[in-house]
C-alpha cells in the first residue's frame, strides 16, 4: 500500500511541476507558491474527514512544520529553475538528489545497502553530472544546477521530517506544515509587492497546481509513515519522469545526446535504489 501511495505521489508531484514551472515562467515564484498552496487547501481538509487521526501530538505538527519550510525552500527554487531552464534537465537533477538523501540517512542510521542500491548511488551522481555538461560552458548552467540540487535536497529533508510523524496522527502534520509555509509565502510575496492574486486562468491553473501538490503531500504523507523511508522517497522522486515527458509531449524540448544519457542514468538509478 506504501509504494502505491508513494507512486501516485509521484504522478502528482510531476504534474504538478511541469504547471509550477509555467506558472512562474508568467509571475513571481512567490505568488505562485502563496497563492497554490492556499487554493490547494481544500484537498488537504477533504483528507482530514477521509483519513481521521486517532492522537495527534505537538511533536507531529512540529514535524509539519519543520518540513513544510523546508518543502517551501525546495518549491521556490525547483520554481524559478525550471521556469528559467529546461524541465527535462532541471527536474532529474532535482530528483536525483532527492532520492539519494533518504538513503543516506538510512546507512547513517544503520540500515544496510545491497550493491544494487550502490550502484543507484552511483548512478544518481553520475546523472548529475552528465546532466549539467554544457559544452558551451556557460555559467548559467551551473547556478541551474546548483538550484536544482538545493531543490532536491530539500525535498528530501522534507521528506525525513514527515517520515518522523506517526501514522496516528493522520494528515495532521500537513496542517502544521500549511500553517508554516503559507503566512512565509505570503510574507515574501507581499515584501516584493507580489502578493496580489492572478487574474482568469492564471489563478485557474495556480489552483490545479495547488490540488496536485497537496493531493501528492497527503499520498506521500501516508507513505512515509506505513512504509520504510528510502523506499517511499524514491519511488516518490520518480516524479521528474512526468514532468519530463510532459515537457516534451507539450513544450517539444529536446535535451542533448549526453544529457539525455544523463536523464536515462537518473531514472535508472531512481529504479535501482527502490529494488
Amino acid at each position: 500500500m506504501s509504494q502505491l501511495l508513494a507512486l501516485t505521489s509521484a504522478v502528482f508531484y510531476g504534474l504538478g511541476d511541469f504547471l509550477g514551472g509555467i506558472a512562474t515562467r508568467r509571475s513571481s515564484v512567490w505568488t505562485v507558491t502563496a497563492w497554490s498552496q492556499t487554493l490547494g487547501l481544500g484537498v488537504l481538509m477533504i483528507g482530514l474527514l477521509v483519513v481521521p487521526a486517532e492522537v495527534v501530538t505537538t511533536a507531529d505538527i512540529l514535524w509539519g512544520a519543520l518540513a513544510g519550510a523546508i518543502g517551501l525552500v525546495g518549491l521556490a527554487a525547483l520554481y524559478s529553475t525550471l521556469a528559467a531552464g529546461s524541465m527535462t534537465i532541471v527536474a532529474p537533477i532535482a530528483g536525483a538528489t532527492t532520492a539519494v538523501i533518504p538513503v543516506v540517512v538510512d546507512l547513517s542510521q544503520g540500515a544496510e545497502l545491497s550493491t544494487r542500491h550502490w550502484i543507484g548511488i552511483a548512478l544518481a551522481l553520475a546523472a548529475v553530472l552528465l546532466i549539467g555538461f554544457d559544452p558551451t560552458g556557460r555559467s548559467a548552467d551551473v547556478r541551474m544546477i546548483g538550484r536544482a540540487v538545493l531543490a532536491g535536497a530539500a525535498f528530501g529533508v522534507f521528506f525525513i521530517a514527515l517520515a518522523q510523524t506517526s501514522e496516528a496522527s493522520g494528515l495532521w502534520p500537513l496542517v502544521g506544515a500549511r500553517g508554516t509555509t503559507i503566512p512565509i509565502a505570503f510574507a515574501i510575496a507581499g515584501f516584493r509587492g507580489v502578493a496580489s492574486p492572478p487574474g482568469g486562468r492564471a489563478l485557474g491553473m495556480l489552483a490545479v497546481l495547488g490540488n496536485l501538490d497537496m493531493a501528492a503531500n497527503v499520498s506521500i504523507a501516508l507513505a512515509l509513515q506505513r512504509g520504510p523511508l528510502g523506499i517511499s522517497t524514491v519511488l516518490s522522486s520518480l516524479y521528474p519522469a512526468f514532468t519530463a515527458i510532459t515537457a516534451v509531449i507539450v513544450l517539444h524540448e529536446r535535451p542533448r545526446p549526453v544529457q539525455t544519457v544523463g536523464i536515462v542514468l537518473a531514472m535508472g538509478a531512481i529504479v535501482a535504489l527502490v529494488i
